[in-house]
């Protein structure tokens, strides 16, 4: 029964090699995921990790990557039209890189047209950001740490 919030949810089977932590991988309902596909190559650096065709060679699922964040794309067809009118309502994608180099990562996306949304800064918590919104409107913020936050912001 849903009422026993006393019973163990989780029992970890033991780690698996490499494997360190549970993980979250969005799906992004997208109108054309070749197109979508290019744009998170070409211009936020992601990398291509998997593709699925459907028998007419029209992509049905992508698998990205960026620094060891992963990503997957599917087509809108699945959606209702109300579903299909709000792709990216509401979520915001947050990217971190611990060892890159935010500035630079910046200028180059800047470089090749990203729609940045919120320019880079230094937040209140520590991290570098800046928020790029892509071309079917899911908004992608990228960080990297640069200071440690202020004693206000850590939960004790």
């Amino acid at each position: 029964s849903h009422s026993n919030r006393t019973a163990v949810c989780h029992r970890p089977k033991g780690i698996r090699e490499g494997v360190l932590m549970a993980t979250i991988q969005p799906i992004l309902h997208v109108p054309d995921v070749d197109a979508t596909l290019r744009y998170y190559r070409d211009v936020l650096d992601f990398t291509v990790d998997y593709v699925l065709p459907d028998e007419t060679g029209r992509t049905i699922h992508a698998e990205l990557n960026w620094r060891g964040a992963d990503l997957m794309l599917a087509p809108t067809d699945t959606l209702s039209p109300v579903a299909r009118s709000l792709l990216g309502a509401g979520v915001i994608l947050y990217l971190t890189d611990p060892n890159g180099d935010i500035d630079t990562f910046y200028e180059c996306v800047r470089g090749r047209g990203a729609q940045i949304v919120d320019p880079i800064k230094t937040q209140e918590w520590g991290h570098r950001t800046f928020t790029v919104s892509d071309p079917d409107g899911y908004r992608l913020m990228f960080a990297a740490p640069v200071q440690e936050p202020g004693p206000s912001v850590v939960a004790g």
